[in-house]
């Protein structure tokens, strides 16, 4: 993650953010103190010397994203910019290639401090949605709440641009259960993760140096650890968004009761799998039907399984492990996809809605699923040599 809880800065820009912008119901008004904040944010945890490229960075994005609709998608310069972007995420995810050229490794921290993985997929959905018309280009104020607002950056929520854009900035005044709410949803996180997340770890967890059988013990406590510490940041997110008025995505929604793979990335890391689904495997599937005259339905959804899932892999790390991670994962969703349409095409849809009811079959289904998350994050974790 980002952002370390135990340090002061988050804590410090979300006391300014409920202190400045709780008073301010003027859209333009709360957009600018919004962008202040986070700038300021940023300037905290890289450092006066650094926060000049930290901006730099920022003002090249917007101005990529304001010649994205110029016409029609075809101006040169976001596809620049995209590849640049590109560019930049391999330097900050190839550690020996990126300190090569960075010795003293300020510039990865700079891409660090801003969460730049979430940065890079934030700004293509948006250079994409501006470059097929759906919106047009934020101002300067608006890209910098886009892409790095300060309770995000630890979390990860991957807000989709058209969402944003369509959200005025102006949120209902706070009401005292909303505010409730907010209140519980931090203290939920903090929870989780100082907590629950501190005892799993320190009790159960030997960074996979334990051999078998215990291994196989670890890797369960390791998926719930990742879970738990994963969804506090999100609590703490959605909280800290609510209490501000900052309209902020959920991204988990109860995945260990997932009763198949499908399900699953429709509960886990949530606006990721909704990216995912947008940018990658839609278009993919999409082209790959208009080539094949609409034949071929299953066999094009598991490649645009595969292809979707392969580079979600690299994005998490550009490593063999987390490519074998994405594999495993398409290849799960293939085999539940392809399953699923064997079943409806057999039996009905109405069968297999009474086959889903079956208490029983929930229970096994849903265990199978929690195991089968679990190798799949275990594979990429354990030394097998």
């Amino acid at each position: 993650m980002a952002i370390d809880l135990f340090k002061k800065e988050i804590w410090i820009a979300f006391g300014a953010a409920l202190l400045l912008l709780t008073p301010i119901a003027n859209a333009r008004a709360r957009n600018t103190v919004f962008a202040c904040i986070n700038l300021s944010f940023i300037l905290m945890l890289v450092g006066i010397k650094m926060f000049p490229v930290a901006a730099v960075l920022l003002f090249l994005c917007w101005l990529a994203l304001s010649t994205a609709g110029k016409q029609r998608g075809r101006h040169p310069v976001p596809l620049v910019a995209a590849c640049a972007m590109f560019v930049l995420w391999l330097f900050y995810k190839t550690p020996l290639a990126g300190h090569a050229f960075d010795h003293h490794h300020k510039f990865t921290n700079v891409l660090g401090a801003l969460g730049f993985s979430y940065v890079l997929l934030r700004f293509l959905d948006a250079i994409r949605s501006i470059a097929d018309g759906r919106h047009t280009a934020p101002n300067l104020v608006r890209t910098v709440n886009y892409l790095v607002p300060f309770h995000m950056l630890a979390a990860g929520p991957i807000q989709a641009f058209d969402e944003y854009m369509e959200d005025s900035g102006a949120p209902e005044p706070l009401s005292f259960e909303g505010a409730v709410r907010g209140a519980e949803r931090i203290a939920s996180g903090l929870f989780k993760k100082f907590v629950i997340a501190q005892i799993i770890s320190r009790v159960f967890l030997t960074s996979f140096k334990a051999h078998m059988p215990y291994a196989i013990i670890e890797a369960q406590f390791y998926y719930l650890w990742l879970y738990l510490d994963f969804s506090a940041y999100s609590d703490i997110a959605v909280g800290i968004g609510s209490l501000i008025g900052v309209a902020t995505p959920e991204n988990f929604n109860n995945p260990l009761v997932a009763r198949n793979i499908i399900d699953y990335w429709q509960r886990w890391h949530i606006t990721l799998s909704q990216f995912i689904r947008r940018n990658i495997f839609i278009p993919v599937q999409v082209s790959l039907v208009r080539r094949s005259d609409g034949k071929n339905e299953l066999v094009i959804a598991c490649v645009a399984f595969f292809v979707s899932f392969l580079l979600c892999g690299l994005w998490h790390n550009v490593n063999f492990r987390w490519l074998l991670w994405g594999a495993i994962q398409a290849a799960g969703l293939s085999v539940c996809y392809v399953f699923r349409h064997y079943l409806v095409k057999k039996h009905g849809r109405k069968w297999l809605n009474a086959r889903q009811a079956n208490a029983t079959l929930k229970v096994i289904s849903i265990a199978i699923t929690f195991e089968f998350s679990v190798f799949a994050l275990a594979a990429t974790m354990y030394d097998w040599g």
